[in-house]
């Protein structure tokens, strides 16, 4: 049951519409103005404590939680040492999307534009430009590569390490970079420290102006539950962090704040809880024990802070919206699993949590479940219970799979064990990663593919950076893949440096940097080297395509002979309109597709996961030997909505794909041609290289709603979900909604804002999707168990 007053604040959220705010972009420019010549991080850290003194502060009516990042609901900041041209130039089509639509009044755009001048030539993005090479330029021409936010955004993609800081506070760290100022320092560490000071100074007077603000409104206010309420958070808030936390809400209170604090101080996203139900744990059995709290009153705070991520927002440009649609922020918050002893964590937080998740139902956070052979079912009921009700959440996390991973990249056994999900799928280590487990460069492996089989020719731009070589038998064919696939790779790989580069110096982050262990230590942000593990991974687009594709051309031309090259090529590039093409589509069609248990097919799409695994160890991130004791490129399949605009400029392919359709999304059936069921499914994938994905493997199932109904039908899906753990699926995330529910909330979009959806690795609402995204939803074949 769901109190009326949680009800409303879900409801808000709900209906909630996205604006543009421009206080944090005006207050940054007013700061910068007054530091020139100043170290940039010192200069970021005084515009953030700045900000955080001036910019407007609201407590939601009916809320149990405060912090807002903008100056109201839903609004989202601009970020100009990022990016501003982007955002002058779509100003006035903001409103004007087929997706993730921003309303924005006219003095906001006069803000933006007045403070734009200043920073035009002193952007990450001029920055990034600046350096961007000719290769990399052509190869985004060809549809190759999407730098996307890595050029014009910060990283994010980070977990704090709340147990410390919970048990800490603000004040003791502090006190530790104040020591640290009197050793003896470079120039870096001595700006370093001092901006971690100022940073977490800022802090904490935000956390005041909240008391403040709680003071103020309980005075005025006529509930005597609500004055008390406000009187509470008043107490909470004007000491808030001088000490560590001191209660279950404190903790509660004070980890979604540091969620806002690092989404104000950089536009990165994937600013992650990791395992809430852990940290937090301790606090609620304290409480509960002596009297301080019941488990509704916890179950309430914890609902709270959940609906209260809605309130937070992101702005991006079009055309990399197109990669991530839906407002999302990836705010992952992970329950479950084993702990780093190897003992089982589930507990009663974790149930209260699965519980929120029920009364909350929106699509932040982003809410996932660790789960392995020897969980309680009855946790596992709890999950699927969730999952039946159509939310898209939680997205299950296979232990030993991940772990195996994690430890294979030199990561020591407990550090994996204690792993989280960060962002989407990507997986790695709470308060010990650095930025980035996934997300660098964006590389197209159809139109890899694509460009390979015209001979290193595009065929939409006619751009030719690598020449063919013969193709007269498979293994020349596969050995043309590799070295196509190598050269565009050592290309994002150079990308991924020139962003990094940039990033190093323009999403400095001493309040998040000093939430990760090692970056006291060292005296660095983490894109110094300031973390403890420094693994990044890539997103890679379409390998289901490209293993059906080769599976398609190893039968019909070189085993059967029953076609052509030219045959092949021919109906491709007239995207089988012909009536010849369409009898060669309808022959392809009928083909094994992977997804469907067939080793031949299975067995390509294993070889193509091979072929990129093996070029990584030849990869280094920038950080490598400056701090991070394991640093590494290893690989991921998170790669969000990109699969859908990546196949708007990738022509017909030889699996019979129509031209600008969709690609397959993370590992992943390409939509529609898994047809023998979710079993099927699930031994297609466990004969991928699952364990050595170690950034994060993305499986994306539709069922039926019929499928989870009823008890005993419930039961069955708790034994695929044990079954799909013996069988090493890293990750399984369920859609459980029709096809004819999803159709009629395109024809009727107000009377469906409840409709959420599992769109990649991540929710969003159904109806504020592009209708492609939409389209590439509905085309998931609907399971039955």
């Amino acid at each position: 049951m769901i109190n009326e007053r949680t009800k409303r604040l879900r409801e808000k959220m709900e209906k909630r519409k996205a604006t543009i705010c421009a206080q944090r972009a005006v207050l940054y420019t007013q700061s910068f103005q007054q530091t020139e010549g100043e170290p940039y991080i010192l200069r970021k850290a005084k515009a953030f404590a700045y900000t955080l003194e001036h910019m407007t502060i609201y407590i939601e009516p009916d809320s149990l939680i405060f912090g807002n990042q903008a100056s109201q609901n839903f609004a989202a900041p601009i970020f100009p040492e990022y990016s501003i041209q982007w955002v002058i130039d779509e100003l006035d089509t903001f409103a004007k999307r087929s997706g993730d639509i921003f309303y924005i009044d006219e003095k906001i755009k006069e803000d933006l534009r007045s403070i734009a001048p200043y920073w035009k030539g002193h952007t990450h993005e001029d920055r990034v430009n600046a350096h961007i090479t000719d290769s990399i330029r052509m190869a985004e021409k060809q549809g190759v590569l999407h730098r996307g936010g890595i050029s014009m955004s910060g990283d994010g993609h980070i977990v704090p390490d709340h147990e410390t800081v919970l048990k800490q506070g603000f004040r003791t760290i502090i006190n530790t970079a104040k020591r640290k100022l009197k050793e003896n320092l470079s120039d870096e560490q001595l700006a370093f420290y001092q901006s971690v000071i100022v940073s977490l100074e800022g802090a904490l007077t935000f956390f005041k102006r909240y008391g403040k603000l709680a003071q103020e409104l309980a005075i005025s206010e006529t509930n005597p539950i609500r004055k008390q309420e406000y009187e509470n958070m008043s107490t909470m808030a004007l000491t808030m962090m001088e000490q560590g936390a001191r209660s279950f809400y404190e903790a509660v209170e004070v980890t979604y704040m540091i969620h806002v604090l690092q989404m104000i101080e950089s536009n990165g996203h994937s600013f992650c809880y990791g395992r809430f139900d852990q940290y937090i744990y301790p606090y609620y059995q304290k409480d509960l024990e002596s009297g301080v709290i019941t488990s509704k009153e916890a179950l309430e705070i914890i609902t709270h802070m959940f609906i209260m991520n809605s309130s937070l927002n992101k702005v991006r440009p079009y055309g990399h919206t197109k990669f991530s649609q839906g407002y999302p922020l990836y705010s992952n918050l992970v329950v479950g699993g084993l702990k780093p002893d190897g003992t089982d964590g589930t507990n009663d937080l974790t149930y209260l949590c699965i519980e929120a998740m029920h009364q909350c139902r929106l699509s932040e956070p982003n809410f996932s479940a660790r789960y392995h052979v020897q969980s309680p079912r009855s946790y596992l009921r709890a999950c699927a219970q969730l999952i039946r009700t159509g939310c898209g959440m939680p997205s299950m996390f296979n232990d030993e799979v991940v772990a195996k991973g994690i430890m294979d990249l030199g990561i020591p056994k407990e550090d994996a064990l204690d792993y989280c999900p960060i962002g989407c799928v990507e997986t790695g280590v709470p308060g010990k990663y650095g930025h980035r487990a996934t997300g660098m460069t964006y590389v197209n492996w159809g139109k890899v593919l694509e460009i390979m089989l015209h001979d290193g020719k595009d065929p939409n731009t006619g751009i030719c950076m690598l020449k063919g070589r013969s193709k007269d038998t498979y293994d020349q064919l596969w050995n043309e893949w590799k070295r196509y696939l190598k050269f565009y790779s050592d290309i994002s790989v150079a990308c991924d440096a020139i962003c990094d580069e940039s990033l190093e110096i323009y999403d400095a982050d001493p309040l998040a940097s000093c939430f990760i262990q090692n970056s006291m230590k060292l005296g660095k942000t983490l894109k110094q080297g300031g973390c403890k593990y420094d693994v990044i991974s890539q997103s890679n687009i379409g390998p289901s395509v490209v293993g059906n594709s080769l599976y398609t051309i190893k039968k019909l031309v070189y085993e059967d002979h029953t076609l052509t090259w030219e045959q092949l090529l021919n109906a491709m590039d007239e995207n089988w309109q012909s009536e010849e093409s369409m009898r060669i589509r309808n022959k392809i069609l009928r083909l094994p597709k992977f997804g469907n248990d067939i080793d031949d097919v299975d067995k390509i799409v294993a070889d193509v996961f091979d072929s990129y695994l093996e070029l990584l160890p030849s990869y280094h991130t920038i950080r490598q030997d400056k701090g991070p004791e394991v640093s590494c490129y290893t690989m991921s399949t998170s790669n969000i909505t990109s699969y859908v605009p990546n196949g708007f400029v990738v022509g017909a392919t030889p699996d019979g794909r129509m031209a600008g359709s969709p690609l397959n999304e993370g590992c992943s059936p390409t939509q529609g041609t898994d047809q023998t069921g979710p079993t099927a499914l699930i031994n297609s994938v466990s004969k991928l290289p699952n364990v050595r994905v170690a950034a994060g493997q993305l499986l994306n199932m539709r069922l039926s709603p019929q499928t989870l109904a009823g008890d005993a039908n419930l039961e069955r899906f708790i034994d695929f979900l044990i079954v799909s753990a013996k069988k090493g699926i890293y990750h399984n995330q369920f859609n459980v909604v029709s096809s004819q529910e999803l159709k009629e909330a395109q024809k009727d979009p107000e009377k469906h804002t409840d409709l959420i959806v599992r769109v990649a690795g991540y929710c969003a609402q159904f109806v504020s999707l592009m209708p492609e995204a939409q389209n590439a939803i509905i085309a998931r074949t609907e399971n039955i168990l």
